[in-house]
């Protein structure tokens, strides 16, 4: 990445960040918060720096929004963003999450200037995909069933340029999908069989030399 693609990400990581304690007293009103500091701050910072220089200009959708810290930056440098959340749409073992994580998304697309948002599932995304050309996915992609892969791969995937997964490192294996996308090889190969030939995996360490995460730039 060059010296201007650095700085942008600087910048972005700094007005995120000032913007972050006003939206944490604004999510706390409708439910538990997940993205603060503590929990996101290294992973917004890596992804700020290493990867919003390649949204500038883009069309981005994100999927699996959240509150929609990682959506606040990426609308500072992009065309448009698109979040799509379900929230407590998704009911897992017969029960709702605790928290619409929708309304807490709602709450920061309201501060953007070119964002929107969908509380809905991928399946229902997909019925009426909006004209993107770069795709987000920050910790979420592994949680995707065999059926919502298919689907992007159908409506979203070929449209885009860009892909950006920032990946967790986990130890035990989700059960989602059958693609293994817990490890990053699995998503390079993925990605490299939707016909996207430059693909860099930047890792993340923690303080303890052992890697927490990846970034996972996908380019056509």
């Amino acid at each position: 990445m060059n010296t201007t693609g650095v700085r942008t990400g600087y910048r972005v990581f700094s007005l995120a960040s000032e913007k972050w304690p006003e939206l944490i007293k604004e999510w706390e009103e409708v439910g538990v918060v997940y993205q603060i500091p503590r929990r996101s701050k290294d992973r917004l910072e890596h992804f700020c720096k290493q990867c919003v220089a390649y949204l500038c200009g883009k069309r981005v959708l994100e999927i699996g929004a959240n509150a929609g810290i990682f959506g606040y930056g990426i609308d500072k440098v992009s065309e448009s963003y698109a979040a799509v959340e379900p929230g407590n749409r998704i009911i897992k073992k017969g029960k709702k999450p605790k928290t619409d994580y929708a309304k807490q998304l709602a709450i920061t697309v309201g501060k953007m200037k070119n964002g929107k948002m969908f509380n809905e599932t991928i399946s229902e995304y997909c019925k009426h995909p909006e004209d993107t050309n770069a795709f987000v996915a920050c910790f979420a992609l592994y949680h995707f069933t065999d059926k919502e892969i298919a689907l992007l791969k159908e409506h979203v995937w070929p449209k885009c340029d860009t892909v950006i997964i920032q990946n967790r490192c986990q130890d035990r294996p989700t059960k989602h999908n059958s693609y293994k996308l817990y490890k990053d090889k699995n998503v390079v190969k993925l990605f490299k069989e939707q016909g996207f030939g430059n693909i860099k995996v930047i890792p993340a360490t923690g303080q303890d030399g052992k890697q927490q995460f990846s970034e996972i730039i996908c380019l056509r």
